[in-house]
């Protein structure tokens, strides 16, 4: 046991997946959760840590439920089981499926509580709570009805039918003492209903698209100015008249020249803050009207806006996932907003990551996205994101605080970490059109930047120098050392040896090659591989360079004769390797999502991990501590891997310990012949088939079957499930067949009148069985007539 731990053993301590695919989401009212909508579930996100606390959906209420939608299903079924939308309110989390089912869940126990047909044709669209809590709203997307529900009394309130539908936007009046609904039509006229007499009230026309977003000034009956926006550019400031029709009119019509997506009122309704499509956040004072920019400088789409009032916080929801909370201060009457958390909903695939920073404590990932994301791993892995490229971002490549990244839009970047704020990029210098295809590797000097390489997807790479300023040490420059055609086809990885001498490249044309970093000449090719070459790298302790390649195999080349020293074999394309403490180990990363670490000393697999479900692009080492590293692939999961092997090792050793007891606590019992029964649940325990034999074995020397019975009885169904795999290991002798089908004859007879014990044929232990069963009956039958043969012979003479 010990010998399969002694070398090293990794297990990963944290991973961080998607939590939200875009559509539905809410923010609880405290403002500690975030509740998101991913395919057939709803994540409930932990702000500050950015973890899931626990999912609600179908697949993951209980076992039972699981089994049964999971098996089998083809994908029409699989989307009925989808959740289109959802809605919250304090105790409550009420979710529409495909299939047309509406299931309400409560929020502190995490059970289904309520589950009803939604009676629409079509799936549901839109779901709203009412503000007390006891109504649930919902808006079909085929037969353009509203219905209203009392899910306590079990009943359908009413169902609103004079629109337009489906209603892509429904709003409740904020005042529990109001029966009032507000939904966006497909003619973008926002109906008001009374729910409570089905009648229509308002009929507010004035948009000319897609309404977006309403919101109230107050929560109190007396409201009587509301605000809508939409992607007519147009926000319309709403008044209730005070006479006795009651009607709302447009009190202000303000162009805003750009698509709207959310509004919600702060500071009790002085001001308004309107999020636009292009990434824009304004405010806008409900007495002068005067617009003020809260944020111009943005590079991402925003296709939602929420607020929470208990916190005073402002979260923008990107068409990438991303989720972006603000601290809102209206404390001079100017509304200001400080960057609180960048929560990451989505990643896509990971393309590249590195290690920066003191203690290797920031993390720098590349998504596919043109904005790369910077996690700051000692503070509950805070993200924030990292603008700049216009294209999709490849790679990166990191030295202490520098980072260089490169990608589609053949633009290389340099950026420095800020001493003002934490976990934030500050952009140094860039150069456009630094090649002519898109950068496809970048790699970085090791022990102080002084200069990086850079590999294109045309073959080509080149060496830059890395400068800095002697006046301003906060200036950096880089221009070029040289620039060669490196390979026929696709450079797929660069990466500098040790001591930053020699360079060497991978690509698809099936070849590896070694380049003096200081000057443009080849230092050999290394040849073998019957594929193209994904990775490379330098051992940190030898004169070794490792590759691998898309035909399933690693392989260790020497620097002095570049002669192959080993090759090490997997089951399909190796895409990214690394050396592992101090050059002892090898870590493999392939397309099928295997994790695989290599004892170079003894060319053996000593560990596999299987921890993702596809492509593992990318994995970043910890040189500082060299006991973890960071993982990330195709299904878009960030996993961390801490070194266990010293626990692993100790818990080995502590049951090691503990059998060595039990076997001397066993022999003390059986020398003594004293408590019998405990020593045979002890021999079960340890899986001694001949000790449970002896014991059994001495009562029956006794004709003590009533004993015999008493040891079956007390035992528990997974003790009888031991002692049947005990049973199978003594009718392979036909000297221990007698006691055998005597706990055969037991076991089997209580499985058939208790239905709780009817799985004891796991594994097919009845089917294994039978044979012998069968061979012994033949036996005793044959011996039975021989010995009716000699009384005739003997009754005879």
């Amino acid at each position: 046991m010990l010998a399969t731990v002694s070398d090293k053993q990794y297990a990963a301590d944290a991973r961080y997946t998607n939590f939200y695919a875009g559509h539905d989401i809410a923010w609880a009212e405290n403002g500690e959760h975030i509740y998101c909508l991913n395919g057939d579930v709803v994540n409930q996100v932990n702000v500050e840590t950015s973890q899931i606390v626990c999912s609600f959906g179908v697949n993951v209420s209980d076992g039972s439920e699981k089994s049964k939608t999971s098996d089998g299903l083809d994908d029409a079924k699989m989307d009925e089981d989808n959740i289109y939308c959802f809605a919250m309110s304090r105790e409550h989390l009420a979710v529409a499926h495909g299939s047309g089912l509406l299931r309400l869940w409560e929020l502190s126990t995490k059970k289904l509580v309520k589950l009803w047909k939604s009676q629409h044709k079509g799936p549901v669209v839109r779901i709203e709570f009412s503000t007390c809590g006891n109504f649930i709203c919902t808006s079909g997307g085929a037969d353009a009805t509203i219905r209203v529900w009392d899910f306590t009394n079990n009943s359908c309130l009413c169902a609103l039918k004079d629109y337009p539908g489906p209603a892509l936007l429904l709003r409740f009046h904020p005042s529990p003492l109001k029966s009032e609904i507000y939904a966006a039509g497909a003619d973008n006229t926002i109906y008001c209903w009374d729910y409570a007499t089905k009648t229509l009230l308002h009929k507010l026309r004035g948009h000319i698209s897609q309404v977006t977003g309403i919101s109230f000034k107050s929560t109190a009956a007396e409201c009587d100015q509301l605000v809508t926006v939409s992607r007519d550019k147009v926000l319309i400031a709403w008044q209730l008249n005070a006479d006795s029709n009651s009607t709302w009119r447009q009190s202000k019509v303000i162009p805003l020249y750009v698509e709207l997506e959310g509004v919600a009122h702060i500071a009790d309704g002085a001001q308004v803050v309107v999020a636009c499509r292009s990434g824009k956040l304004q405010q806008i004072d409900t007495k002068s009207w005067k617009i003020r920019d809260l944020l111009v400088d943005t590079d991402f789409e925003i296709s939602r806006l929420l607020y929470c009032s208990t916190r005073q916080q402002v979260t923008l929801i990107t068409t990438e996932q991303n989720i972006i909370v603000y601290n809102v201060s209206t404390e001079s009457g100017r509304a200001e907003l400080k960057l609180v958390k960048q929560l990451i909903g989505y990643n896509d695939e990971i393309l590249d990551m590195c290690f920066l920073g003191d203690n290797d404590r920031y993390l720098a990932v590349a998504t596919n996205s043109k904005h790369f994301k910077l996690y700051d791993t000692e503070q509950n892995m805070n993200c924030r994101l990292i603008c700049g490229h216009s294209d999709t971002v490849m790679s990166l490549a990191a030295s202490h605080k520098l980072l260089i990244s490169v990608g589609k839009d053949c633009s290389i970047h340099l950026w420095k970490l800020s001493h003002e704020i934490d976990c934030f990029l500050q952009p140094l210098t860039q150069q456009t059109n630094c090649h002519t295809a898109t950068i496809g590797s970048v790699a970085i000097t090791h022990n102080g930047a002084k200069g990086f390489a850079s590999a294109c997807q045309d073959g080509s790479m080149k060496v830059w120098q890395l400068s800095r300023d002697k006046q301003d040490r906060n200036k950096y420059a880089f221009s070029l050392l040289y620039a060669a055609l490196a390979h026929d086809k696709e450079v797929n990885c660069v990466t500098y040896a040790v001591n930053n001498k020699i360079l060497a490249t991978a690509s698809q044309d099936k070849t590896a090659k070694l380049w003096s970093a200081d000057s443009n000449t080849l230092l050999g090719v290394l040849r073998g591989h019957t594929r193209g070459v994904w990775c490379v790298r330098f051992s940190p302790v030898d004169q070794v360079v490792l590759t691998s390649s898309s035909d399933c195999s690693l392989r260790l080349w020497s620097i002095a004769n570049f002669s192959c020293l080993k090759r090490l074999e997997q089951e399909c394309t190796i895409l990214r390797v690394e050396f592992l403490d101090h050059g002892k180990f090898i870590l493999s990363a392939a397309s099928d999502g295997l994790l695989k670490l290599w004892n170079i000393k003894t060319n053996i697999c000593v560990q596999s991990i299987d921890e993702h479900s596809d492509r593992v692009w990318s994995v970043a080492v910890s040189n500082c501590s060299n006991r973890y590293f960071y993982t990330g692939g195709a299904d878009s999961k960030l996993i961390r891997f801490t070194d266990v092997t010293e626990t692993v090792r100790s818990e080995a050793l502590d049951q090691r310990q503990a059998m060595l007891e039990q076997e001397q606590t066993l022999q003390c019992l059986l020398h003594a012949q004293e408590q019998l029964e405990k020593a045979f649940k002890l021999a079960l325990v340890l899986d001694k088939p001949k000790a449970t034999y002896d014991i059994i074995g001495s009562f029956v020397r006794k004709r003590d079957g009533v004993a015999v019975r008493q040891l079956v009885d007390q035992l528990n169904l997974d003790q009888r499930l031991v002692l049947l795999q005990h049973v199978k290991a003594w009718s392979t002798n036909s000297r221990h067949s007698y006691i055998a089908n005597l706990i055969l004859q037991h076991l089997l007879g209580d499985a058939l009148v208790h239905s709780t014990q009817k799985f004891y044929n796991k594994g097919n232990l009845v089917e294994v069985l039978t044979p012998y069963v069968q061979r012994h009956f033949k036996r005793v039958s044959e011996l039975n007539k021989d010995l009716a043969f000699m009384e005739f012979i003997v009754k005879c003479m």
